[in-house]
């Protein structure tokens, strides 16, 4: 069994980078061993692992499976010399993070050069994401996440709840009217978000114990956020936004707030994610505690809005 450690090893990296030659550049061995060492796993195994053509490769179901596998053993074999390396604390080696697309653009990636002079030992790999993510597949240690779903085998750490804001530009209102009750958004036209997996055309509205949801349509939808708000920004219709993509242009008048006294109950919480462990990596949670402070409670661009949360009943 010891034999197989290294060849599964390397097998790992190969199906992580997508080439052979990737996998040698990061290991520090050459690309003929890689080959060797991948078809002598293949042999002792009794199973093609990899489909090779000469332009790309590929896993077949038993390598895929070995490659999940893998890289779960190369994750406890980084936390054994982690534990070690980190007795007195400190943040070393490499962290790989994936953050939601447009909130990491906005919100964490202006912030990270003041985390990294933190932490001068600590090499940060960042993947800006907009699908489904597999945190194991894709060799993070760690995931901000805008989503309830948790996946299994996973930890999720609450870091805050976003708030969300109807709006529309003045010119829209100026034209349309301006809106005393969600039931009126049926006569207007309103931009939705459609992604794969997520189709936001339902909205919902809290007024004390006044509780509504509303079917919305219109001419426009999109898998993008930052989209919808360029969308509205122009005049093309209503927005039922995360506050955190908002603030600049609720701030500067380019888009005003519409029924201001009702909450928008649209549950979407950031959440940081990663697998479950005995021992949390002083690198995740020094990173963890550095964003949940760097948001702050409430989030800094919701002290902007705190006169609209105020009307709200």
């Amino acid at each position: 069994m010891l034999e197989l450690l290294e060849p599964i090893a390397i097998f790992t990296h190969v199906a992580r980078a997508g080439s052979f030659s990737a996998a040698a550049r990061r290991l520090g061995i050459s690309k003929s061993k890689v080959s060797t060492q991948v078809a002598d796993l293949e042999h002792k195994l009794g199973v093609q692992l990899i489909q090779r053509t000469t332009r790309s490769l590929s896993l077949t179901e038993a390598g895929n499976l070995l490659y999940l596998q893998g890289e779960e053993l190369l994750r406890d074999a980084e936390q054994a010399v982690a534990s070690v390396h980190n007795l007195n604390d400190a943040t070393r080696g490499v962290l790989k993070v994936g953050i939601s697309q447009s909130f990491g653009t906005m919100h964490i990636i202006p912030a990270l050069p003041e985390f990294m002079a933190k932490n001068p030992e600590l090499e940060l790999q960042v993947s800006l994401l907009d699908h489904k993510v597999d945190v194991v597949s894709e060799g993070l240690d760690l995931l901000l996440t805008m989503s309830e779903q948790l996946p299994l085998g996973m930890v999720a750490r609450p870091l805050m709840k976003c708030q969300f804001l109807l709006a529309a530009s003045p010119e829209y209102v100026a034209k349309h009217g301006v809106l005393s009750r969600p039931e009126q958004l049926v006569d207007h036209n309103c931009l939705v978000y459609q992604g794969e997996w997520h189709e936001h055309s339902t909205w919902q509205f809290k007024k004390g114990d006044d509780y509504c949801e509303i079917g919305v349509s219109g001419n426009f939808r999109v898998d993008n956020a930052p989209a919808l708000k360029s969308a509205a920004v122009s005049g093309l219709g209503v927005v039922y936004l995360a506050s955190y993509l908002l603030d600049d242009e609720i701030e500067k008048g380019t888009l005003v707030p519409l029924l201001p006294e009702w909450q928008l109950t649209n549950n979407l919480p950031l959440q940081a994610v990663y697998p479950r462990r005995k021992h949390l990596a002083p690198k995740v949670s020094a990173f963890i505690d550095f964003i949940k402070g760097h948001i702050g409670s409430p989030p800094y661009w919701d002290t902007k809005m705190e006169h609209l949360y105020k009307r709200r009943k």
